[in-house]
């Protein structure tokens, strides 16, 4: 046997293999959406700050790179077999150990090891469809991919609001864990092969240990940004060239190598690079709407976690349908530019419609449309992105999974960065505009005076006269606060549309992916 993924199954694809394809995105989006959606619960029960949990995200992340980049390495000696097997097995202990954590320390720890089985999933799963021969069918293994990865992302925020409203967050882990040991009997139709010794990648521990190093810091730095941004400006811009220097150090020295764990010299291809820059552009904004959309719907809106959970989900769910759509499109009119177009504007759209929101907005009628045409926007870009992205690169079955393991690593590093966007704008945002409001309350402002009194009025119904114009005066502050964090909200979703727009003019003029 000469490859380390061959093609080993029939040209109708086993349903043991659609399913292993379907369950391993779907395991991972799952995953990552509970754990973004439940962060401030789990940060209460097991005692951690705010930058605590910030330095969990990036262990995590720093891990997944890694893990990512070993990938085929690791395929290469085990097999594919003993290869998604083993990480099911690590992602089930590692959620085994984040259920039952009590302390920062521990979970830290259990969310590393869970990171060992679930970084390598997405790839896994792609590079899986490529066990089914080039033939309509292995269209079957990327429906069941891009299924997987909408129902995930759908699912998430549903079962996250509903476990933490019950009070059982661990269930969060054990769901995880069962879902991740269930589906290991169906793995046994994944081949056993291993590549030739001569055909293998090699790993250097120096290089390794600069991709590790530097994608720790660049993703610290990104995920501390929110907490020292303004205090610890200096030792941020250092750790952040540190980081880099490790990054690009790893890259040159991979692109100089006769055996690279990564063929990155193959990967400068216009239309792969296009695709790729497509791609880190969707990361960004999951990463940056991921944070953020709950917040709009739990802080500024005053919603509570089950309610927040539930009409995420059901806008997300749009993608669901949205994918049915496309999938029966895509084989008679696959040209991509009318779906880059639609995509985008489907995400100018939800960035509009959640930037004109009134101060007390009707969740049927100004969020979920919103957050439905965001969902839209996902299932129309990414799929269609990843059918059109690697064609170049398809030539070599071992320059494709480079391409694959690039791609995903970079999604780590933008889902961060998206992040960071959204943390840091959103901390400057609200600090301008609380002070523009602030400055108009005043004692002679008549709009203050008469808020303070309907205020006073009504807290004095069961307090002191004293007590209730206390109450009063640190309800106009908290009202102040939400209404300033509202605004930096809206600020965001006004940035996001002009963007949408620029992205439709590019998808309308670019010659690369046609």
């Amino acid at each position: 046997m000469t490859s380390a993924m061959p093609s080993a199954v029939p040209s109708a694809p086993p349903r043991r293999l659609l399913l292993t394809i379907g369950a391993l995105t779907t395991i991972d989006f799952l995953q990552n959406g509970m754990v973004a959606f439940s962060a401030a619960p789990i940060m209460g029960e097991i005692g951690a700050s705010p930058d605590q949990y910030s330095t969990v995200a990036a262990a995590y992340a720093s891990v997944a790179v890694v893990v990512i980049a070993l990938q085929r390495w690791i395929v290469e000696r085990v097999g594919w077999r003993r290869y998604v097997q083993g990480s099911l097995v690590a992602a089930a202990l590692g959620a085994l150990l984040c259920a039952h954590a009590d302390s920062y320390e521990t979970f830290l720890v259990a969310r590393m090891v869970m990171a060992l089985g679930c970084a390598g999933m997405v790839t896994s799963s792609r590079l899986t469809v490529n066990l089914i021969p080039p033939s309509p069918a292995r269209f079957f293994g990327i429906k069941a991919l891009a299924s997987g990865v909408c129902c995930g992302m759908a699912l998430a925020p549903w079962l996250a609001s509903a476990i933490v409203s019950a009070d059982r967050w661990p269930l969060i882990f054990w769901l995880v864990a069962g879902c991740t040991l269930a589906l290991l009997p169906a793995t046994s139709v994944l081949p056993e092969a291993t590549a030739p010794p001569a055909q293998r990648s090699d790993a250097h521990p120096i290089r390794l240990a600069a991709l590790a190093v530097g994608s720790f810091l660049v993703l610290y730095v990104l995920q501390r940004s929110y907490y020292d941004f303004y205090a610890d400006r200096l030792w941020l811009v250092i750790g952040a060239i540190a980081g880099g220097t490790a990054l690009l150090g790893f890259i040159w020295t991979e692109s100089r190598s006769e055996r690279p764990l990564l063929r990155l010299r193959h990967l400068v291809e216009p239309r792969y690079l296009c695709g790729l820059a497509l791609f880190t552009f969707c990361y960004v904004t999951l990463g940056a709407n991921g944070y953020l959309l709950p917040i709009v719907l739990q802080r500024s809106l005053g919603h509570a976690w089950s309610t927040a959970g539930q009409f995420y989900a059901m806008g997300l769910s749009a993608g669901v349908l949205t994918w049915l759509t496309v999938s029966r499109l895509l084989p008679r009119w696959p040209s991509p530019r009318k779906y880059f177009v639609a995509g985008f504007l489907s995400l100018a759209i939800s960035a509009w419609m959640m930037s004109r929101m009134p101060p007390a907005p009707d969740l049927w009628g100004h969020v979920l449309p919103a957050l439905a045409f965001y969902g839209v926007f996902i299932m129309i870009l990414m799929p269609v992105t990843a059918m059109q992205t690697f064609s170049g690169v398809a030539h070599n079955e071992s320059v494709f999974s480079n391409a694959q393991q690039t791609k995903n690593m970079l999604g780590q590093l933008g889902q961060a960065l998206g992040v960071t966007i959204a943390t840091v704008g959103q901390q400057w945002l609200t600090t301008r505009h609380y002070s523009t409001l602030h400055d108009t309350i005043h004692l002679n402002n008549p709009q203050f005076q008469d808020a303070h009194a309907r205020f006073t009025a009504a807290i004095a119904a069961s307090s002191d006269p004293v007590r209730a114009a206390e109450l009063a005066t640190a309800q106009i502050a908290q009202v102040l606060a939400q209404q300033s964090a509202l605004l930096a909200n809206l600020d965001h979703f006004r940035a996001l549309a002009v963007v949408a727009v620029l992205a439709i003019v590019v998808s309308l003029t670019q010659k690369v992916i046609r």
